[in-house]
């Protein structure tokens, strides 16, 4: 009987170990960084180049989704889309970020900078939550600006 029920505190403590290391997850190093970025930014420019947003909803947090439909956010993005922003290019070379990645007391990961491109760059906020042990997006903005613009 002891050692059934060291068996069963055995079990018990190493998924609680698992539950605990899902809920405290790290900042991704900048390489990680940098591939979150860049794959969110494809993703938009591909929404923007097909008109459809199903991708870049289906790669958000379960209220990300809800909150926002493809509809809604191919309002959100019709500036770059009408003006033919190239938000791939974005690809091209390593962000800069105007606030240094963290996570906040919930956990969420925000990265705020820019593809600084002359004369225009590709300004970027975006908060990624960890879902099941993967960043999805949690909330979004880019626009283009001009590159001297207030950060």
């Amino acid at each position: 009987m002891a050692s059934r029920f060291a068996w069963l505190w055995l079990a018990f403590a190493l998924v609680a170990g698992t539950v605990q290391a899902q809920a405290a997850p790290a900042v991704p190093d900048q390489s990680g960084l940098a591939r979150l970025v860049w794959s969110t930014m494809v993703t938009l420019d591909n929404a923007n180049r097909t008109g459809n947003y199903d991708v870049l909803q289906q790669l958000g947090t379960p209220q990300f989704q809800k909150a926002n439909t493809p509809k809604a956010l191919a309002g959100v993005f019709a500036p770059l889309r009408n003006r033919r922003v190239d938000v791939g290019r974005a690809i091209l070379i390593t962000p800069t970020y105007y606030i240094e990645p963290a996570l906040d007391s919930v956990g969420d990961l925000r990265l705020r900078g820019a593809f600084e491109y002359r004369p225009s760059a590709i300004r970027f906020d975006v908060i990624y939550r960890n879902v099941g042990g993967g960043w999805r997006i949690h909330a979004i903005s880019v626009a283009e600006m001009d590159a001297d613009a207030p950060r």
